[in-house]
């Protein structure tokens, strides 16, 4: 399970799963760490991945 969402209040309310990391979104980037599991759950708003 891959949590999402919230208010990221430390970073000015950015959106931290579509932050960039070495030029890709953070949740692309733990999706593909999890991509070894059986099932993936990501929750939070509805994104492009």
């Amino acid at each position: 399970m891959i949590l999402a969402g919230g208010a990221a209040r430390r970073l000015g309310g950015v959106d931290k799963p579509a932050l960039r990391v070495g030029g890709r979104p953070l949740l692309d980037r733990v999706l593909d760490a999890c991509r070894g599991a059986g099932r993936t759950v990501v929750v939070g708003p509805r994104r492009p991945t």
